[in-house]
């Protein structure tokens, strides 16, 4: 019988197992491995598993708000359900009049007030006789992976039966260590559409990391589009006398349209090779599109050249390994 019951999606799997992990150093059993026994199916199995815990913690985020597993899940345990979300994704209809705990900007450290938050909520639900957590010190010290001298190895899960067993103490003991320092951050692995979905959400948001694939998703979709618009614009208004659209009008909104956007991307992207996202400017701003340079001053050419040919180097450069103080990294490394 476990205390605790974690539903998630699949791509969140390294956050839920960040989260059971903190929760088991409070002294709770959580069960969050959903492999289904073989010669079991899945409504009897994860339905015994959540009528035997006493807390059931569903984490939304654009991947599990999609899920009808975890929708379902988070349906059969709805009487003891503390949610928490993992980013921006609103819980699905249905689920929004119950509070969840904002876990968007927790990197893993067990010293932040959003977790204090959330683990002594599932605590209270879990242990409802007013037990105390084991080792109440635990859970406010930031546990960090400790690199060994052929770098860090996450501890290994064993599973037994239907659900994930929590290391021998010395095995978790040898693995994590105190200190100041959260862990690295989650893999952040999204399709091209979600990428761009992204760069559009946190359009005046460049706080934050962003890989390269973020980045040259966004510019893809930005010069495909431009492209496209100016191809229509030949067909809508023909060309003038210089060799342009008589009407240049869908570029200009579109351009106006995705500037914040891809100043914002271009800040992250900075900020994950670990330089301050304020150089963008110096760059200047948003390059994902083409500028022409044949009407400009040579001298003024010259340095937007050179400027734009330091954005090209910055931007495919590899993410800084670890968190910086910009945030997590966003390859998990």
């Amino acid at each position: 019988m476990s205390d605790v019951f974690i539903s998630y999606a699949r791509e969140d799997r390294a956050q839920a197992e960040r989260i059971a992990r903190g929760l088991e150093a409070m002294g709770l059993s959580v069960f969050w491995d959903n492999e289904i026994p073989p010669g079991q199916t899945w409504a009897d199995y994860i339905e015994s598993k959540l009528n035997q815990c006493n807390a059931a913690v569903v984490l939304w985020s654009e991947n599990s708000t999609k899920s009808q597993w975890v929708r379902e899940e988070a349906r059969m345990g709805r009487s003891k359900l503390i949610p928490a979300k993992l980013d921006v994704a609103e819980p699905p209809f249905g689920f929004g009049d119950v509070q969840a705990a904002d876990l968007s900007s927790w990197g893993g450290d067990y010293n932040h007030p959003q977790w204090g938050r959330f683990a002594n909520a599932v605590f209270a639900k879990a242990r409802p006789a007013g037990a105390q957590p084991a080792a109440a010190a635990t859970p406010h010290v930031a546990p960090t992976p400790q690199p060994p001298a052929g770098g860090w190895q996450q501890p290994q899960s064993n599973q037994s039966g239907g659900g994930w067993q929590t290391p021998p103490p010395a095995q978790q003991q040898r693995a994590w260590s105190t200190g100041s320092q959260a862990p690295s951050g989650v893999v952040e692995n999204l399709t091209p559409v979600q990428y761009i979905q992204k760069c559009l959400r946190l359009f005046v948001d460049g706080k934050g990391r962003a890989r390269r694939a973020e980045y040259w998703w966004w510019a893809l979709a930005v010069i495909v589009v431009s492209i496209v618009l100016g191809v229509l614009e030949l067909t809508l208004f023909g060309l003038n006398a210089y060799g342009q659209p008589n009407s240049q009008i869908l570029s200009t909104v579109f351009s106006l349209a995705v500037a914040a956007p891809g100043i914002s991307v271009a800040s992250r992207r900075f900020h994950d090779v670990g330089l301050n996202g304020w150089l963008v400017a110096g760059c200047g701003g948003d390059r994902d599109r083409p500028v022409s340079t044949m009407s400009l001053n040579p001298l003024v050419a010259g340095l937007m050249l050179i400027a734009g040919l330091g954005m090209l180097v910055i931007t495919v450069m590899p993410s800084k390994p670890g968190p910086n103080q910009y945030g997590p990294n966003p390859k998990g490394l």
